[in-house]
């Protein structure tokens, strides 16, 4: 593998309620193809080491209208009823519509049995949080945490590297609900720190890292032995490797920088570091 940092283009994926593009992604679902350098027009995926193992995947949604009311498995349930990883995710909100919220969780002292019998009644959306939202939020949702994105909002996504979603309910957009599998996972007594984070600027989790990073100028960094990853917010610059690659940044970009590089970034942007 020849070594610099690889700037992606996104594949895009239109949705019933808006738009997705996986900015950074390995997965089979959606790989998101180099865009400069030696293997400009090659999948990521062809490229790095162990794609198959690859822990994270990046993406821009745009709702237009509300998402399903969904939840995610762990890796475990996963892996066995999927063949997939489980998914734990952040929210990182670019724009937002005038008094925006999202769903993100159910009402406390609802149990598999009380919830079950709710959606058969077609009432989860009485029994689920509001959380209102506007731009520059990060919003944290482990696997089992009931959730949806409502209409009117842009955000990066930072999350696992899986594409296995449950809904529990669609609006009566006829799409097939995954009840069952939804009751075996859902985190039921809200023990996993799901919600907003104020005033973010860093997340370790249980599978990748996030930061939130402002170059006012210059900033330096080095992979390490592992990839760093950046997905710009906003503002407009450069980044530059070791090797005298240099590559322009834009808001929605996102570059991918294999392990054991030496990078400076210039210029006045507001990015998201990703690791793990």
């Amino acid at each position: 593998m020849r070594k610099y940092i690889y700037k992606l283009s996104p594949h895009f994926s239109p949705k019933i309620w808006g738009w997705e593009k996986w900015n950074l992604s390995c997965h089979v679902d959606g790989m998101s193809v180099i865009d400069n350098g030696i293997y400009k027009g090659r999948y990521l995926f062809d490229v790095i080491e162990s794609p198959d193992q690859f822990p994270i995947l990046i993406k821009i949604i745009d709702s237009k209208s509300t998402l399903s009311i969904q939840v995610h498995p762990d890796d475990k349930y996963a892996r066995l009823h999927e063949g997939d990883n489980g998914k734990t995710e952040c929210w990182y909100i670019l724009d937002a519509k005038k008094d925006a919220t999202v769903i993100l969780g159910i009402h406390n002292g609802l149990d598999r049995l009380s919830l079950e019998k709710i959606i058969n009644e077609e009432k989860i959306q009485d029994y689920v949080n509001h959380v209102p939202v506007s731009k520059n939020d990060f919003i944290y949702i482990p696997s089992g945490t009931v959730h949806t994105l409502e209409a009117g909002i842009k955000l990066i996504e930072i999350q696992q590297s899986s594409n296995v979603t449950y809904r529990l309910h669609d609006w009566g957009r006829g799409r097939k609900l995954h009840i069952k599998k939804s009751l075996d996972v859902i985190d039921y007594n809200g023990n996993s720190n799901a919600g907003k984070i104020e005033n973010f600027k860093h997340i370790s989790t249980p599978h990748f890292t996030v930061e939130k990073v402002q170059v006012s100028g210059s900033y330096n960094g080095f992979s390490n032995s592992s990839f760093h990853s950046y997905t710009v917010a906003s503002g407009f610059g450069q980044m530059h490797d070791e090797y005298s690659n240099v590559i322009s940044l834009e808001p929605e970009n996102t570059v991918f920088i294999p392990g054991d590089i030496r990078y400076t970034i210039i210029g006045n942007l507001e990015l998201l570091k990703a690791y793990s």
